[in-house]
């Protein structure tokens, strides 16, 4: 087979590949196997070793329930007030949710800013939840009310915590003092706590508590403080409103989004004419809302520049296409 696509090379990290390696692996040996693995042309693919050379910016996702396929993640902010979608973007469906927060609260933030509003709260649901996201929204003023994550642990049963020292002692009342920073492989900075080896031989417990290390280490992330405030703001009484008014503001406007509006499905390639979809669809439904809500019939001239705004964006697209490279038998 010869054909125009460039070459392919593997980029990711090594660590990436060999965590990849491990979870196919465990697919591969577990009893309960997977939907559709018995399928002679089932094959455990991943973003990190494959590409669609067709819409390279397409990635492979699945949700429970669902089948793999390639997608897009559709990022959205919605007025609580009013269900008015502020602000909608593209991104790759490899990303985690909190990965794009900053970038949608900024956006967000500025274009209230232009029409002499503030933003003071923000609403979203655990995949937001990141100890950089909690910290950046507590610098612009913002209360975050993102549930923290499930395997977040406040207190360490047994180990209680002196803030004043910034140390933990363990049950029989030895110290663990802070010993340093540490940055691992994916960039996140976490703190070391470990108690004296010396402490740890001669402890009576140690063969329940550190039966194969010299002795016991806590890590915990740099923005613990932040954890701890959001997880006071999720438990609270105001949290708990919170969270059912998020699931009646958000949910039904993705809802209408992918039933009436075309998102379920797009037909065209690459991130940026998903992003001109996506932005269509959130302005035919504001339009919509802003109509049903009483708002003044818009007139011709409104019409005509909605017209002309959506035939620059679609010659822009037009002219952005290209010809996509196809594959030919070799003679």
């Amino acid at each position: 087979m010869v054909g125009r696509y460039p070459p392919a090379h593997i980029s990711a990290p090594a660590h990436e590949l060999k965590r990849v390696e491990k979870h196919q692996r465990n697919l591969r040996d577990s009893p309960v196997r997977p939907v559709g693995a018995s399928h002679k042309k089932a094959r455990l693919l991943s973003n990190k070793t494959h590409y669609n050379p067709h819409d390279p910016d397409a990635r492979i996702s699945v949700k429970p329930g669902k089948a793999r396929k390639l997608n897009y993640h559709c990022s959205m902010a919605v007025d609580t007030a009013e269900g008015v979608i502020s602000h909608i973007q593209a991104d790759f469906a490899d990303g985690r949710d909190s990965q794009y927060l900053t970038n949608i609260s900024l956006q967000v933030q500025n274009r209230l800013r232009k029409n002499e509003l503030i933003m003071t709260d923000l609403l979203a649901d655990a995949g937001y939840s990141n100890g950089s996201n909690y910290d950046f929204l507590e610098q612009r003023k913002v209360t975050g009310w993102i549930p923290v994550f499930g395997k977040y642990k406040p207190e360490i049963e047994g180990f209680p915590y002196n803030k004043e020292k910034d140390e933990y002692s363990c049950p029989m009342n030895r110290p663990l003092p802070f010993k340093g920073f540490y940055t691992n492989r994916d960039g996140s900075v976490l703190k070391n706590y470990w108690a004296a080896p010396k402490d740890c031989k001669v402890c009576p417990m140690k063969s329940q508590c550190v039966p194969n290390t010299k002795c016991k280490k806590i890590i915990r992330t740099v923005y613990d403080e932040q954890y701890l405030r959001a997880y006071g703001r999720q438990h609270s009484n105001r949290g708990k409103q919170m969270k059912k008014l998020r699931q009646s503001t958000v949910e039904p406007v993705f809802g209408s989004l992918t039933q009436f509006y075309g998102l379920r499905k797009i037909g065209v390639l690459g991130k940026a004419g998903e992003h001109k979809v996506m932005l269509m669809a959130a302005i035919a439904f504001n339009l919509k809302k802003y109509l049903k809500k009483g708002g003044r019939k818009p007139s011709l001239g409104i019409f005509k520049t909605i017209i002309d705004a959506f035939q620059s964006y679609l010659t822009i697209f037009c002219q952005q296409i290209r010809s996509r490279p196809v594959l030919l038998k070799a003679p």
